[in-house]
């Protein structure tokens, strides 16, 4: 495994920027994974998305997340803490106006406009990294990498490595209880 500082960290991490499309793994409250696709845009250290439904649901009640880009042949994957976002917030006119630069509404070609695209029911989340990892099919061992993001202060770190009882699931439908 290679160390934090390797071009391989620093491709991975510029084709998340770069990238349009990415898949949110959240968990269902019986334990289910959930996965979907999700736009969103990398600002400020962090990943900062916009959704609403079972995605939604899933954050509110545990607010840890796996995202990461379509490829399977260039793979690129961001673990981490999930935060919903309060309007009104400057950060959240920031993240607006890197939507409308990023993306455009597909029946106008117009900028897509975030705060009106996910309505009242939707939430505006960040999704502050705690740990990455990286690699290219056909060199898996030479370019795999996984690294750790320098702490948040404030942030609940390492909701994963907690007993289940503490994330808020049942041990009774986890598979090695």
């Amino acid at each position: 495994m290679t160390s934090e500082n390797t071009p391989m960290r620093n491709r991975a991490l510029a084709r998340f920027r770069a990238a349009t499309s990415y898949w949110l793994a959240t968990t269902r409250p019986d334990g289910r994974p959930h996965t979907a696709p999700i736009w969103g845009v990398w600002m400020d250290d962090a990943f900062w998305f916009g959704t609403s439904g079972q995605k939604a649901s899933n954050l509110a009640r545990m607010p840890y997340a796996v995202i990461h880009l379509d490829s399977g042949e260039d793979t690129v994957i961001l673990e981490g803490e999930v935060t919903t976002i309060d309007a009104p917030s400057s950060f959240i006119d920031r993240v607006a106006i890197a939507y409308q630069s990023k993306y455009v509404n597909g029946q106008t070609g117009a900028p897509y406009q975030l705060r009106r695209e996910i309505g009242t029911s939707g939430n505006i989340y960040r999704c502050d990294p705690e740990r990455g990892h990286a690699w290219l099919q056909g060199a898996f061992e030479e370019t795999l990498t996984s690294w750790n993001f320098p702490p948040v202060p404030g942030l609940k770190r390492s909701l994963a490595s907690r007993p289940l009882g503490s994330q808020g699931l049942s041990t009774a439908s986890h598979p090695d209880s």
